[in-house]
């Protein structure tokens, strides 16, 4: 097989395959010889069947993917060998395969067109200036944070009438157009919390309600979508859609997670027996861990800004109408031009962002190693068996069981993920030698949800 590359633009490229028949007769002849060794057709003892007619029967098809099998082959091979850049994956040529004559098979001509990543470079410098933002953990904090735990930890009661954080369990029923309930139609037994409604006014209606008490509302403003509403009618998807109004809900029990008080038995079940002696060594151990937390959220999100500093920074250039098509051709749903137009923009500047870490982890030297891998399994692997209080396997076994892990594409892909994102972190920190930078925690939210 020949491959010639010619150069069609800035960041694409066409590959230009010529299969001769000597390239393709070898293995369509091995797999027509297979197809008429197992064939089992009307007429014909298994294996007997004359070459001619399994030719005449499965012939085209056999060197259609034959010849599929070698241009996918050849063509990952060309492209490892020559170190070429991908983005997405080689598209066939609008209009190269014209000329193939499939019924008299002879030299076969193929075009496949291509969109190349960009050559980037980035400088890891102090002079990026990018501070790094920590949680300036406050009385207030720790005050939410110790009530938080007040009711994690607290006891849950019956009242009489309903608060605006109280569980609410009655029956939701299924009403009609007019507001009267349909006779036969959806009624099951749920629950509502409606620290977590969020709908205010649904919650204002719930809210001083007592057991027996009929609420009518509408079906979005009680749940977090139709999959969350077909969850609370135990019905389907489909069968929510049918819903011609609102919805009754008659409460038949209210719930109430009465606080711990700040006592020593509060103090034990949270650090552990005898671990915080009083009110005060309890809220500097909360103060304490909420630092902690920050830290590393402080540490994600720095590395997230720098990243946007650094694509702020350098200018990436993408084959957008080659990548577009890509995206047309090989979507799992047929989307429309509109749409693609729509995301594309956010797309591509994921894309961007991924291409630049790419560059700092092949410059920096900060991919994941095999030992890496290989240690990170066996630690997963210690970790869960240390959560279930036995202990972990050792030497062959232990090896064994992290081989397996680490052929699970999957978790080779969060594990490898996890260790280069602690390097990336690790190495930003190190060379650019951050300014810390106190905000309040709604800054902080902030800033996290825009990087």
């Amino acid at each position: 097989m020949q491959i010639e590359r010619e150069e069609t633009g800035t960041l694409t490229a066409s590959l230009k395959l010529t299969l001769s028949p000597e390239d393709y007769t070898p293995g369509v002849e091995k797999a027509l010889k297979e197809q008429r060794r197992t064939a089992s057709w009307p007429g014909f003892r298994p294996g007997q069947v004359p070459m001619t007619i399994v030719k005449k029967r499965v012939g085209k098809a056999v060197l259609v993917n034959e010849v599929e099998r070698l241009i996918g082959e050849q063509l990952n091979t060309y492209i490892r060998e020559n170190g070429i850049r991908v983005l997405g994956q080689p598209l066939p040529s609008n209009g190269g395969m014209d000329g193939n004559d499939w019924d008299n098979p002879g030299e076969f001509r193929f075009r496949y067109d291509m969109g190349l990543a960009p050559t980037l470079d980035v400088e890891l410098d102090p002079k990026l200036g990018v501070e790094m933002p920590v949680v300036d953990v406050t009385d207030e904090l720790v005050g939410r944070e110790v009530a938080d735990m007040q009711r994690r930890f607290g006891k849950l009661a019956t009242v009489d009438q309903s608060g605006d954080k109280d569980m609410l369990l009655g029956d939701l029923i299924e009403l009609d157009a007019v507001g009267a309930i349909v006779p036969g139609g959806l009624m099951n037994r749920t629950t509502i919390s409606l620290e977590f409604l969020k709908d205010a006014s649904a919650r204002a209606l719930l809210t001083g309600k007592a057991v027996g008490d009929e609420v009518v509302l509408a079906p979005g403003a009680i749940s977090d979508g139709h999959d969350d509403l077909a969850r609370m009618f135990n019905t389907d998807h489909e069968r929510v859609h049918q819903l011609a109004g609102q919805v009754l809900f008659r409460i038949a029990e209210i719930k109430r997670m009465e606080p711990l008080p700040l006592s020593a038995e509060l103090f034990d079940r949270v650090y552990g027996q005898g671990a915080v002696a009083d009110e005060a060594a309890f809220r500097a151990k909360v103060k304490e861990g909420l630092e902690a937390m920050f830290r590393r959220d402080s540490e994600r999100l720095f590395k997230r800004l720098v990243m946007k500093r650094l694509q702020d920074q350098v200018e990436i250039d993408l084959p957008d109408p080659f990548l577009k098509r890509w995206i047309m051709e090989t979507s799992e749903k047929p989307i429309t031009p509109e749409e693609l137009e729509q995301g594309y923009a956010g797309y591509a500047d994921g894309l961007k962002r991924q291409l630049l870490e790419d560059r700092v982890l092949e410059k920096y030297g900060l991919e994941a190693k095999g030992e890496e891998l290989d240690a990170f399994a066996k630690r997963y692997i210690a970790d869960q068996f240390g959560q279930y209080g036995m202990p972990a396997p050792e030497g062959e076994e232990l090896q064994r069981m992290a081989g397996r892990l680490l052929g699970d594409r999957e978790q080779l892909k969060r594990m490898r993920d996890t260790i280069v994102d602690q390097k990336l972190t690790v190495h930003f920190r190190t060379l650019l030698q951050p300014r810390e930078r106190r905000v309040s925690y709604e800054e902080f939210v902030t800033l996290a949800r825009t990087a």
